[in-house]
């Protein structure tokens, strides 16, 4: 049952965050864009944002962030950055380059650093890799969620309904497995998304129980899609988040529902 939707900052609004807010984004099918579309909003609203990662990031695009700094390559970036956040209210910030396509995220002492020194109105973190697949179950080292987190959102792309679970669509296939005793070679079904983004041995584990988890199913961009999401609802453990949500990102005019 559709429950709300708000039209105007869609996202921030119907996750309920706000300013003072951490957030960790986790699972796999849309993670950067969600963070840089909570991002975008924020900004809106006046914000001052800082978006980042725990694990990996593609460099960002200018339509993405305001601002773009990668600290090993910045020696004096505790000076700069608290000024340029303060001018350009939305930066992105990372720690190394291995590759000129990927981005090294933020250690801890880091993370910590930067948050006293830039005091964001927002941190965002994208704090969970998935190899650029559709679907995945973590790592018992993965998600790598910071202490100090607020909320966190797990993100599972509808997209990901029908592929086969084997190493060239799915992350950590053998983990799918012994969560929901799908075999290799079987096709991933909203029940099976199911079982593993709410299976207490998933990403629950990785969050204090004090921090408040939501589900966001992306590529919800018309009612087929939003017909599986239901199914995903559906067969959800218990109340392991609170708040379930599905929408489409990519439409000219983003829009988000509350399934539970």
């Amino acid at each position: 049952m559709v429950s709300g939707r708000s039209p105007e900052t869609p996202y921030l609004d119907m996750f309920c965050i706000s300013r003072g807010e951490a957030v960790a984004i986790v699972g796999s099918g849309g993670k950067a864009t969600l963070m840089y579309r909570l991002a975008g909003e924020a900004v809106d609203r006046g914000y001052a944002v800082i978006t980042t990662s725990t694990t990996h990031l593609h460099p960002p695009t200018s339509k993405q962030t305001r601002g773009f700094y990668v600290t090993g390559e910045t020696p004096d970036w505790p000076e700069i950055l608290p000024r340029e956040l303060k001018t350009r209210r939305h930066l992105t910030v990372l720690r190394s380059r291995p590759r000129p396509d990927k981005l090294k995220g933020l250690e801890t002492e880091e993370l910590d650093t930067l948050r006293k020194i830039c005091a964001p109105d927002l941190l965002l973190m994208k704090a969970d890799g998935a190899r650029a697949r559709l679907f995945k179950a973590p790592g018992d080292h993965e998600p790598v969620v910071p202490a100090g987190t607020t909320r966190g959102v797990v993100v599972a792309s509808l997209k990901s309904v029908g592929i086969l679970l084997n190493d060239r669509q799915v992350h950590r296939p053998e983990r799918v497995a012994r969560l929901t005793g799908l075999a290799q070679g079987e096709p991933v079904t909203p029940e099976v998304i199911a079982g593993v983004v709410s299976h207490p041995d998933a990403y629950q584990r990785a969050f204090p129980e004090s921090v408040p988890l939501s589900l966001y199913l992306s590529c919800a961009g018309d009612e087929d899609g939003r017909a599986l999401a239901r199914r995903i609802v559906e067969t959800v453990r218990g109340s392991a988040f609170e708040g379930i949500y599905c929408g489409e990102l990519f439409r000219s005019k983003a829009e988000v529902v509350r399934l539970a």
